[in-house]
């Protein structure tokens, strides 16, 4: 189960490779680390940081590996005891205040073997148990006696193929030094091979099997998930907060919607009201406009009438004028309001019945009103009154009387 879960990581990590993702965030880490005080940086990059044990004749060379540079931090003598060695190595050791420094045995380049294979491009998921497999065809031990690491020198897209460099060290030749120097106290984190001199360069590689290496604390690794944590509790605050404030955000606009609403909602009532009353108004001055004018009519019949006529009741109902009253001759009314503006096709109602007590006709006439605008209403001149012969010659007097106010009305003067 491990290892098929190791095998798992291995091809993933394979695949990130292969990603611009490591370039980037190695270059995003480095400047923000450059951002940060010498202090800070040399915590945070602890892992760049290492010490390498060498073994040189009679004496064990310890190099201080810092941000790619290498010093000479210190010696042991190969020839002391254990105990000296160990106790040696603890003070060289503390003399840095790191506690994620790792231990590295390098050995020189001259006594590992070095193979250049060429693979397909499929074998890099799986390429530490491919190289297992091939490790009798190129090198003359098998893979049990052989510690053995490998890297890519590269990738060619065309062929689909890898360039692979193989680093072989036979197991009985470290095994004596991995328990033997600094007196054992050292634990290593790896074994890599490394150039000659103190300025030499290492291969980048581990040949140290994983159950083999130093099992350390990284106390990054709660810092990170404790700042993962803070991040997500800090990130979820922020998005309830957010919530929160837009819920608070949109019940106040609501509110000011509601009162926008109830202010247009007072508005529309009271254009509504002021409408109604307009269109009563209009409405009002428009009939008073399109019915008849009610002085302009008394005026012209009292002005058309004769003094022997007289009206008991006036009405103007439904769009209709009704005259009631007494004449002395009431069939000769209809040819005199004809003549008038105000009166159209006026006609008997009914009968005309005599009244004994007066000696008169008693008449019902109706009328459709005529449309005279208030402009074009003519003004009659009062009327003079009677004198004695017009009281003798009453008949002759109202027919003069009338022809007059006939051709008056047709000259439309006053």
């Amino acid at each position: 189960m491990k290892e098929a879960l190791d095998r798992q990581l291995a091809r993933l990590r394979t695949r990130l490779a292969k990603t611009p993702l490591p370039r980037f965030f190695s270059w995003w880490g480095s400047e923000l680390l450059a951002c940060l005080p010498l202090r800070w940086r040399r915590f945070f990059s602890g892992n760049s940081e290492a010490l390498l044990l060498e073994s040189a004749g009679d004496t064990i060379l310890v190099l201080r590996e810092r941000e790619k540079a290498v010093s000479e931090f210190g010696r042991i003598a190969a020839t002391a005891t254990a105990e000296e060695q160990a106790a040696e190595f603890r003070a060289i050791r503390a003399r840095i205040e790191n506690p994620g420094l790792r231990t590295i045995l390098c050995v020189p380049e001259s006594r590992a073997l070095t193979r250049e294979l060429t693979l397909p491009a499929a074998a890099e998921d799986n390429l530490r148990q491919v190289l297992t497999f091939e490790m009798d065809r190129q090198t003359p031990f098998k893979a049990d006696q052989v510690y053995f690491d490998s890297r890519i020198l590269a990738r060619d897209p065309v062929s689909r193929s890898l360039r692979v460099e193989l680093t072989v060290l036979p197991r009985t030749l470290l095994d004596p030094q991995l328990g033997a120097i600094a007196g054992g106290a050292a634990e290593f984190d790896g074994i890599d091979v490394r150039g000659e001199g103190v300025a030499g360069s290492r291969r980048g590689i581990n040949l140290l099997p994983l159950e083999r290496r130093a099992r350390r604390r990284d106390m990054r690794l709660p810092l990170n998930l404790g700042l993962a944590a803070l991040i997500v509790i800090l990130l979820v605050f922020n998005m309830s907060e957010s919530l929160h404030n837009r819920a608070i955000g949109v019940e106040t606009m609501q509110g000011e919607v509601e009162k926008a609403a109830a202010a247009a909602r007072q508005v529309l009532e009271l254009k509504k009201t002021l409408q109604d009353s307009i269109n009563g108004a209009n409405f009002l001055a428009e009939k008073k406009r399109q019915g008849p004018l009610l002085i302009a009519l008394l005026d012209d019949l009292a002005y058309r009438l004769d003094d022997d006529t007289y009206l008991e009741r006036l009405s103007i109902e439904n769009n209709q004028i009704q005259l009631q009253g007494q004449a002395k001759n009431a069939a000769g009314l209809i040819s005199v309001l004809t003549a008038s503006p105000f009166l159209a096709n006026p006609k008997l109602e009914g009968q005309i019945q005599p009244d004994p007590r007066t000696g008169k006709d008693r008449f019902t006439i109706v009328a459709d009103p005529k449309g005279v605008p208030a402009d074009q209403v003519v003004v009659h001149a009062k009327r003079p009154a009677p004198t004695a012969e017009d009281a003798k010659n009453p008949d002759v007097k109202g027919a003069e009387k009338a022809k007059g106010k006939d051709k008056e009305a047709a000259n439309g003067s006053p």
